[in-house]
């Protein structure tokens, strides 16, 4: 199939895609704050791509035409606003407990303005030159250079932009996976490794189109980027973009969504309730340790795969302030570490003494999965389940 067909079908995927998922995602009424700017970012991009889809449509990928440059250009702010929304995106899926307003809304537009400043000049270009019917006159070569620059410029300013929005969502998601296991017991539900990949990955593809347009500003040969391979396979990277971040995004909740839970004002410890506005004192932590670890030997409460923070502050009727506090400053491990290895010590007692296959065993002690048991097991015991046990356990 020719290469013009290919990046026909691919446009018309893309912007049936993007718009389909805005649709989809402008209907949600639960959590509007998450759901929105992904709704916006993919109505964005679908309306970005409608120029070219029809002129591809009416005249072929190959062919030039001045209007399409032109709307491309009244519609580039969209395509700008694009690393913004997916970090607002990112950060309300990430946010623990109600929606918090962006400071300095203002500033986050003004790159936007800049770059889309530097882009309206093109329509100051002739359509006969823009549609290349006709060599630019000599006259008309430093105004052209000049607008180049500032084309240069915008570029700039968009990957400029790109980058400090990539690592605000980095070290964004890097404190929700430090938050998860400072909450749940079970994480791997909660984890956001698709939106790890889609950051790196679209951080990789626009450097590459940063450099390609870079190349061409000044001289170097780029006759790579412009084969029809390339631009086939530039746009079906952008397809399977778009698409994992759809097919995830339409899905995912956020992750610490859930209240906390708030206990009765008569706490059932009253050495605990009447000081349950005040600082920690090593006394008090203790005696919180101690129901802690009353919770997990006795009660078991480990076994729970769903436990978070919240059920085992109200179960032994501990604010989970103090409860996580004592985790830290008197255990020693965040929650999740200190939930799982009474998991892992149960698992080990039984893979030595019982003939329960490791599955079984994994799931009674509280994990979701062999894996997630496996990852956890490695890191308390330095060993594997079947250097435990000693020989098979994946029956």
């Amino acid at each position: 199939m020719p290469s013009a067909a290919l990046i026909l079908i691919i446009h018309s995927i893309l912007t049936g895609v993007c718009l389909f998922c805005a649709n989809l995602l402008f209907l949600r009424r639960r959590d509007e704050s998450v759901y929105v700017p992904l709704a916006l970012l993919f109505l964005f991009q679908g309306l970005s791509f409608l120029p070219d889809l029809v002129a591809d449509v009416i005249y072929g990928p190959d062919v030039q035409v001045s209007w399409r440059i032109y709307l491309n250009v009244l519609i580039s702010p969209l395509d700008l606003a694009s690393p913004l929304l997916f970090w607002l995106y990112v950060r309300a899926l990430t946010t623990e407990g109600p929606a918090v307003a962006v400071p300095g809304k203002v500033w986050h537009a003004g790159p936007i303005i800049a770059a889309s400043l530097c882009i309206v000049p093109v329509v100051a270009i002739p359509a006969n030159i823009l549609n290349g019917t006709i060599p630019p006159p000599e006259e008309l070569m430093p105004n052209i250079r000049l607008i180049m620059r500032l084309l240069l410029i915008a570029d700039i300013i968009f990957m400029a932009t790109f980058t400090i929005y990539f690592t605000l969502t980095i070290r964004r998601l890097q404190v929700y996976r430090k938050r998860l296991r400072d909450i749940f017991a079970s994480t791997e539900n909660r984890e956001l490794t698709w939106i790890w990949l889609i950051t790196i990955s679209t951080g990789i593809y626009l450097l590459v189109d940063f450099f390609d347009t870079l190349s061409e500003s000044i001289g170097w040969n780029a006759a790579v980027t412009q084969t029809p391979a390339f631009k086939v396979l530039a746009e079906f990277l952008i397809l399977v973009l778009m698409w994992i971040i759809g097919a995830w995004g339409l899905r995912q909740r956020p992750g610490l969504s859930a209240a906390p839970v708030e206990l009765p004002a008569d706490l059932t410890d009253p050495e605990l309730s009447k000081y349950k506005h005040s600082a920690l004192d090593d006394d008090r932590a203790k005696r919180i340790a101690a129901k802690i670890e009353s919770a997990m030997q006795m009660d078991l409460l480990y076994r729970n795969p769903n436990l978070s923070l919240w059920d085992l502050s109200k179960h032994i009727s501990v604010t989970s302030h103090y409860v996580s506090q004592t985790l830290n400053t008197n255990l020693g491990r965040s929650f999740f570490e200190y939930v799982n290895s009474w998991r892992i010590k149960d698992a080990v007692t039984r893979l030595t003494t019982t003939d329960e296959t490791t599955l079984m065993i994994a799931l009674d002690v509280g994990f979701n999965s062999r894996s997630s048991f496996y990852k956890a097991f490695k890191r308390e015991t330095g060993k594997t389940p079947r250097d435990m046990q000693g020989k098979d356990t994946l029956r």
